[in-house]
């Protein structure tokens, strides 16, 4: 089936060729895909251009065309074919999409994203900042602690469980997560940021998920910073965290998430 690739932006689309392919149109693509565009698509904004000099077998030269197709005129193009194989495309395009918007399918940019702030993430004192961004998106003091308990999870009372099991004294919470899991506060602060971004929750815990496969593979720091007179950020560290307080200000690599 057809092959999700994103631009540079991470937007998600098709190549007309593929499309043309999959669809199993026997009108030439150089004819077919113009008489799609008629449906009354945009240049730019649904679809784009792509020109490439190819070299014939000859050996002289060609210019090949092809488009790149925003999902949703290709869900709208394979709707209107009125066939089996339209239906098909439609319904792996319907698929594909929700994978995108969930979380499940991230780009190389989005991923490289990720990185950055699973290195930037282990530090207290942004995990308590971005929880503090959520709950103030949340907006609901009263029904906070049972909110967060159902999105991780884990109540008060299963964590003070869990952390007696190992006999380990804690002051709060996140110093007994540490105990448990460090790299599970990791994946809290990652929900923590995206849903303060907007994020849905199901994309939020797809994303966060992944982020903590980082975190097992790179082995970041995780330690409680607050209150230390030493400051052990290194630059990238630094300049993750800058992006993460004035991503509203300013355009921040985080818009790519």
């Amino acid at each position: 089936m057809l092959e999700i690739s994103y631009t540079k932006k991470g937007t998600p689309f098709v190549w007309a060729s593929n499309l043309h392919q999959e669809l199993q149109i026997e009108t030439p693509l150089r004819v077919w895909f113009p008489r799609m565009i008629d449906f009354g698509f945009e240049l730019n904004q649904d679809y784009s251009e792509h020109n490439s000099e190819i070299t014939t077998i000859r050996g002289g030269k060609s210019l090949k065309r092809d488009w790149g197709v925003h999902l949703d005129m290709a869900k709208h193009i394979a709707m209107v074919q009125k066939s089996e194989m339209g239906k098909r495309v439609r319904q792996h395009l319907m698929d594909q999409d929700k994978k995108v918007q969930d979380g499940a399918y991230l780009t190389h940019a989005q991923i490289s994203v990720l990185f950055d702030l699973v290195k930037a993430l282990g530090f207290f004192s942004i995990q308590a900042y971005l929880e503090k961004e959520h709950f103030n998106v949340f907006n609901k003091p009263t029904e906070w602690w049972a909110y967060r308990a159902k999105l991780f999870n884990y109540s008060t009372d299963q964590l003070q469980e869990m952390v007696k099991a190992i006999d380990v004294k804690y002051v709060n919470q996140r110093q007994a997560m540490f105990h448990l899991d460090r790299f599970e506060l990791i994946r809290m602060a990652i929900v923590d940021l995206l849903i303060a971004m907007g994020k849905s929750e199901t994309y939020a815990k797809n994303v966060a998920l992944f982020a903590k496969k980082i975190a097992k593979e790179i082995k970041p720091e995780v330690y409680d910073d607050r209150g230390l007179s030493l400051e052990f950020k290194n630059p990238q560290q630094i300049a993750t965290i800058i992006q993460i307080k004035e991503r509203n200000e300013r355009q921040s690599e985080l818009s790519s998430l």
